[in-house]
This record gives structure tokens, C-alpha cells and sequence, in this order.
């Protein structure tokens, strides 16, 4: 079976799942390892009742005390950060639980939250592997879902278990950085990746995480599964003064943003220096031989030219990308729609993927509030929501 072995150097560019702070962790996670530095990452694995974050939010530490990433919205940093100074001294791995609540006496919070957090703390020596960021990483540079399991805790022959990790890709392929887990837990664990992978591809708004525990007549161990996905690769086709707040609003939320452009690609790449990347596509219908595109793919058809756009459109559709959103008034992509079909049957799924006009209804005019409106339009349905008010939700805000 193939093996995915940690190394640096995706740290230092991969993007992940539309998370400016995982980022930023990636990144300063890589400069730490080529430093020769060694440095602590803390991660909230259990919760109970009302909490800022889910399991999966992390927190990098390095050896001052500084740290990247977000696991309560400020108010368990300092502590987790003063605990991770500690266990980078002694080298283990322990889970904290916090409690968050408006009358904590001992810990001081106040947020109001009345729940309980439980953040995994582990140090990494320099040099050595990171499992959880290879993992991450591994995603982003793949494009390919992962599974990451995490053990919580262990007992029995299972005591030593505990921060071990286990990634599964999307592909089969298996990545044990931590070491073997012991026979019996390990395949389990491989087991029940596998299934939750098979399940993702298929309902895209489950649950990221999740905990299993698992138990013999001698041994019992806790562990958390986390969902991994690529980051939201963002397609902007234009080179207009509009695209530049979309560029900007992407990249703070950590989307790889590729630009589309009729113009050379240095001159795009001048133009938009916070793009990931930046293609000349004379021809719009070479768009599907010419740009990668996959479920976790949005485009932003932004030219300004109604040929051009039908034209990228036509090419698009056949593809997987899950939102296609178009610039201009109803009427105009509706007639696209009819010319289109005048050549050839439209996807049966082509009126649940294209958005014309772009973007949530929130009162637009200027091209700032058209990106933040066209952005959080292509998040809602990346994420298999509606895009409504969050107080008039029924259900949990969290899936």
C-alpha cells in the first residue's frame, strides 16, 4: 500500500479549505521546520455545549510563546499557549478540557458560551514529522479528500496510543507518520476512514468531525475523524478593475484564486499580484482542456463580453465546477441559456449551478459589496447552505 510521507516543503504553500488561519499555520509551521525549530500544536478534539469552534480548529505555538490560528476566539489562547511552553519541555502529548462560561471563576473567560473545550496539545520535535499539517498539507497539494484520525485516549494495550495519527486519502493510499498504531485499533480506524471518505463524496454537508470509540475485553481508545478537503480553488475570468476586491476578499479567506485573462500572463500577475496563479486563455472554448476545475471549484465569469462569457459557459458546464456565477441582469444569462440550448441539451443539474445574477441579494453597487456578495454567495452553496439569516435557522448554525 502506497504511504504519504511528511515533508516540508508543503507547508510553506498549500492552502486548505477556505481557512486564511490554516494558512498562516502552514506557513509558519514551515519556516519554524526550516529554522531548526521545534514548536507545539494544539487542537480542539471534544466539545460539549456551546462553544466559539469545532474540533479541527487549531492553534500553532512556537517556542517564545507566539502563536498563529484561533481555537476560541481569543479567550483560551494565553492559557493553551502557557500549557504548550510546558509540554514542549517534557515532549507529551495531553488533552485539556476548558470550560467556557459567564461566571468562571477560576479561568476568568466570560464568553458566554457555557460549554466545554477539549484541546489535544502536542509538541513536535525539529526536524521530525507533523502529522496532522502533512496531512493538511498532503490535501492541498492533491486536491484530494482526506481522513485524519486523531487518538484521544487510550487504556489497556491501547495506553500508548494516544496522539497517534492515522490519514487516509481519498485515493486508498494510507499514511501512518506517528508509527503503527497497535493491531486491532489500527485497522479499525483504517476501516472506518475509509467509509467516512466514501460518505463525503456523497453529502458534502455532513459533519467534518467526528468521535468513535472503540473497545476490546482489554483495551479501549478514543479517537476523532476529521474530514480534510482542498481548498476552494476560486476561477476569475476577466481582467477588469472589479476583479481585484474579489482577489483580495479570496486570498483573506484562504482560496487559491487562479486568474483567467485574454492579456499576457506577467502583465495579469502585475496587475493581480494576490493571485495564486494566472493563465492567458485566448480561446474561451479551451476552457475545459485548459483549466482544471473539480468539486471544490468556483468561477466568476467577469469579462464584460457577452460572447466571451457564453462561450466560457458553454465549456464550463460540462465540467464539475458546483457554481458558476455570471455578472450582469437575469435577463442577460437567461438568454445565454436559450442560445446554449440551441446547440446542445444543458446538464440536467445547469439550473442549480449557475447564479446570474451573482451574489446574495445584500444591496450591492460598488464592486467591493458585488465580491463580498458574489463570495459569500459561492461559500453558502460550496458548503450546502442556503445563504438566509442565521436567526431565522431552525437548525443548529454548526452542521
Amino acid at each position: 500500500m502506497g504511504e504519504m510521507r511528511a515533508q516540508a516543503t508543503p507547508f510553506r504553500k498549500a492552502r486548505f479549505t477556505g481557512m486564511y488561519e490554516i494558512r498562516q499555520i502552514l506557513h509558519h509551521a514551515g519556516r519554524l521546520r526550516a529554522e531548526g525549530q521545534g514548536f507545539a500544536l494544539a487542537t480542539v478534539v471534544r466539545i460539549g455545549g456551546s462553544t466559539y469552534r469545532r474540533p479541527g480548529a487549531r492553534l500553532l505555538i512556537d517556542p517564545k510563546g507566539a502563536t498563529w490560528g484561533t481555537i476560541s476566539g481569543g479567550c483560551l489562547e494565553g492559557e493553551v499557549a502557557e500549557r504548550a511552553l510546558e509540554q514542549m519541555k517534557s515532549g507529551l502529548a495531553e488533552v485539556h478540557p476548558f470550560t467556557l462560561g459567564e461566571d468562571d471563576i477560576v479561568l476568568g473567560f466570560g464568553t458566554g458560551c457555557n460549554g466545554i473545550v477539549h484541546v489535544l496539545i502536542e509538541p513536535f520535535a525539529p526536524g521530525g514529522p507533523v502529522p496532522p499539517l502533512d496531512a493538511i498539507a498532503a490535501s492541498a497539494a492533491s486536491r484530494r479528500s482526506n481522513v485524519l484520525a486523531t487518538v484521544l485516549t487510550g487504556s489497556g494495550a491501547w495506553r500508548d496510543a494516544v496522539a497517534g495519527h492515522v490519514a487516509v486519502q481519498d485515493l486508498g493510499l494510507e499514511s501512518i507518520p506517528s508509527g503503527d498504531l497497535p493491531e486491532g485499533l489500527h485497522e479499525r480506524i483504517v476501516r472506518d476512514a475509509r467509509a467516512i471518505l466514501e460518505d463525503k463524496r456523497h453529502a458534502a454537508s455532513r459533519p467534518a468531525w467526528q468521535n468513535r470509540t472503540y473497545e476490546t475485553m482489554s483495551a479501549t481508545a478514543e479517537v476523532l475523524f476529521e474530514a480534510l478537503q482542498p481548498p476552494i480553488r476560486l476561477l476569475l475570468f476577466g481582467e477588469g478593475h472589479d476583479i481585484a476586491p474579489v482577489v483580495r476578499m479570496a486570498q483573506s479567506l484562504g482560496w487559491e484564486v487562479w486568474i483567467v485573462g485574454r492579456k499576457p500572463e506577467e502583465e495579469l500577475a502585475r496587475r493581480f499580484p494576490g493571485a495564486d496563479r494566472c493563465i492567458f486563455l485566448m480561446h474561451p472554448e479551451e476552457v475545459a482542456t485548459r483549466i482544471a476545475t473539480d468539486g471544490r471549484t468556483a468561477a466568476f465569469l467577469m469579462n464584460h463580453s457577452y460572447l466571451r462569457d457564453r462561450a466560457l459557459l458553454a465549456g464550463l458546464l460540462p465540467t464539475q465546477t458546483p457554481y458558476l456565477g455570471l455578472l450582469g441582469p437575469r435577463s442577460r444569462t437567461a438568454r445565454m441559456l436559450e442560445e446554449l440550448a440551441e446547440t446542445a441539451p444543458l446538464p440536467a443539474d445547469a439550473d442549480t449551478r449557475i447564479f446570474g445574477p451573482i451574489g446574495l441579494d445584500i444591496g450591492t453597487e460598488t464592486p467591493e459589496e458585488i465580491a463580498l456578495a458574489a463570495l459569500a454567495e459561492a461559500q453558502a452553496i460550496l458548503h450546502g447552505r442556503g445563504g438566509g439569516l442565521l436567526r431565522k435557522r431552525t437548525g443548529p448554525i454548526h452542521s
